[in-house]
């Protein structure tokens, strides 16, 4: 049998995952922990692939791990940074406001410098209904976590595959 493989179809699924993650209420807690659900992505994506791969000569290759991984973060590096500024901008709420009053009400004092660039935040809000100098940093930031510890999660599934792979007779497997 004759088996195609896609590539593509483990790159959405880890990213999916990632994304769903990240901006699903409650469920986005998870990414406390390490970033813990973008893990869980890249490692989901590896084990797609492996899925599609298994019964075919092709072997899982740790490069092909860390592709998975990477691309799917970046992928959901980018769809995560617009559902978040779409988010922000349907919102009426100015979350630097917020997040100020908030922590004047926890007695914390900003710095003079980190106020006033604060402020200058709050008003790009209130001038465009989201701040672009904030989506520009949330953009950078997710083009390098993402795709960081989405490689992590995916080089895991391929140790945890390839450990498998290479003892066989582990954990009551016959030989």
């Amino acid at each position: 049998m004759d088996k195609k493989i896609n590539r593509l179809a483990p790159v959405i699924w880890g990213s999916t995952i990632m994304t769903a993650i990240s901006v699903l209420p409650f469920l986005n807690l998870i990414n406390l922990f390490f970033c813990a659900g973008i893990i869980i992505g890249g490692y989901f994506g590896v084990i797609s692939y492996y899925r599609q791969i298994m019964g075919t000569p092709v072997r899982l290759t740790y490069k092909d791990g860390v592709l998975v991984g990477v691309l799917s973060g970046f992928l959901a590096a980018v769809t995560v940074s617009v559902i978040n500024i779409v988010m922000l901008m349907y919102s009426s709420a100015n979350p630097v406001t917020e997040g100020l009053s908030m922590l004047g009400e926890f007695g914390k004092n900003l710095p003079p410098e980190v106020n006033q660039q604060m402020n200058k935040l709050a008003d790009e809000f209130n001038k465009y209904g989201f701040s672009p100098t904030l989506a520009i940093f949330t953009f950078i930031s997710n083009i390098i976590i993402y795709p960081l510890f989405g490689a992590i999660g995916a080089l895991i599934a391929t140790a945890l595959i390839d450990r498998k792979i290479s003892n066989p007779g582990e954990n009551g497997n016959p030989k």
